[in-house]
Order: structure tokens, then C-alpha cells, then sequence
């Protein structure tokens, strides 16, 4: 129903159709919502975080592998084949480091180095004592933990500056009889909060970014890191 007003502007008493927000207005309003919720949101202390280091390397010999990056070696893993006798080890490199155990027999020995699942805690229970052998052959004896595994998880404790963090290094394990790929490490990680575990196959912000979907409670939630998915995921739009 029209109606005339008394400037002689025709008006019309129709409701306004609700329209919807447009695609840039929505993504602005999303944004300003992650952030408002990210200041009351609980959070992880700002100093917390996963450092992951991508990586695939062929083992030949000896490897030096420095978690932190800080150009000391923390650990070294050692390949061997030579007349039907074989080792793969790791060592650490620093007194007070150390690699999580396994009750398997590996060479002579009944414990060895062990091969973690993907999401198995790494924390102070895992070190007990210190052992080397993660797998070995001694014609016809063949062993080990790492024995002929693949993507499994070395779990480590190494010192920075007195204390004790928590990592893991990615790796699998081929054949003894290809020297120059008996084993292969695929990346590692490790957590910069001291005494704090991990999980293994954790890598940080990567494992973060899988489980949130953009616009979720989870994203809000997240607060400033989400808002940093929100706009990653925006760009892929």
C-alpha cells in the first residue's frame, strides 16, 4: 500500500525484505568476532610453542641432529652394514639428554631405542635409562625395535640452557642392505615450554590448522591465532 507524506514523496507501509550480509561484510564481522572472543578466551601462555623442522634425509653414516637449531648437535644416529653385521643407533650428544626405551630385544640387549605411534606422549616416563639400539643384524640374528617400521617417533629429552625439553624426531626404517637408505628421518619437533610433553607427530600450528574449520566456535575460540586461520582460509576462498 502506497501512501503519499507531505513533501509529496511516495512511501510504502511493504516490510523491507531482510537481505544478506555481503560475502567482504561477513568476513569483516567474522574477524571482529574472533578477536573480541580471543580476549576472554583461555590461551596457551604466550611463550608456548612447537618448533618442527621438515625434513627428509636419507641416513649415510653418521647424522647430527640438532633440535633447536642452535648449532650444537643433540643427538647423533649412526647406520652401518658391513659382512652380514648392521646397526642403526642414536646417541645423544650431550650428557643429561636422553631417548625413550622400549623392553625389546635389539642386538644382545633387552631393552632398545623405542618406536613410537604417531600421538604418544612424550614426557619424563618414557627415560629410564640409556640406550642406543634402535635395530641390528648379526648374521642370521636380525632385531630391533625399528626393525622394518615405518613413520614411527624417536622420543627425546634434551637440555637448553639447563632445562629439559621434550621432542621427537620422525623416521623409518627401509633395509640393511641399502647402505646409503637403511633408514631415513622425515622431520622433527620439539617444545620450547621446559618440562612440558608432546605429542608425538605433533608439529605446532600445522596440526592446529587441521582441526579448526573457519567460522567455528574452535576458530573464535583461538582468539588472534584464529583470526590468522580465518585469513588463510579467506585467501583459498
Amino acid at each position: 500500500m502506497n501512501s503519499q507524506s507531505n513533501n509529496g514523496v511516495s512511501t510504502s507501509s511493504k516490510p523491507r525484505e531482510p537481505r544478506a550480509l555481503s560475502q567482504a561484510l561477513g568476513k569483516r564481522l567474522l574477524a571482529y568476532a574472533t578477536v573480541g572472543a580471543g580476549a576472554a578466551a583461555c590461551a596457551h601462555p604466550a611463550d608456548a610453542k612447537i618448533v618442527y623442522t621438515p625434513t627428509r634425509s636419507n641416513l649415510n653414516g653418521e647424522y647430527s641432529l640438532d633440535l633447536n637449531h642452535d648449532g650444537i648437535g643433540d643427538f647423533e644416529i649412526s647406520s652401518y652394514y658391513l659382512s652380514a653385521f648392521g646397526r642403526l643407533t642414536v646417541r645423544p650428544l650431550i650428557s643429561g639428554n636422553k631417548i625413550a626405551q622400549e623392553h625389546r630385544l635389539c642386538g644382545f640387549n633387552t631393552v632398545g631405542v623405542a618406536a613410537l605411534p604417531v600421538d604418544t606422549i612424550i614426557g619424563p616416563g618414557l627415560f629410564k635409562t640409556t640406550v642406543t639400539c634402535m635395530a641390528a643384524v648379526s648374521s642370521p640374528l636380525t632385531n630391533g625395535p625399528w626393525l622394518y617400521v615405518k613413520e614411527r617417533y624417536l622420543g627425546l629429552a634434551f637440555l637448553i640452557n639447563g632445562e629439559l625439553h621434550f621432542g621427537w624426531a620422525r623416521m623409518s626404517f627401509y633395509n640393511f642392505f641399502c647402505y646409503r637408505c637403511i633408514a631415513r628421518i622425515q622431520g622433527y619437533a620439539y617444545e620450547t615450554v621446559p618440562n612440558r610433553p608432546i605429542r608425538a607427530g605433533d608439529e605446532g600450528n600445522a596440526a592446529d590448522e587441521a582441526s579448526v574449520a573457519p567460522g567455528s566456535l574452535g576458530m573464535l575460540a583461538l582468539g588472534a591465532p584464529g583470526l590468522d586461520l580465518w585469513r588463510r582460509y579467506s585467501e583459498q576462498e
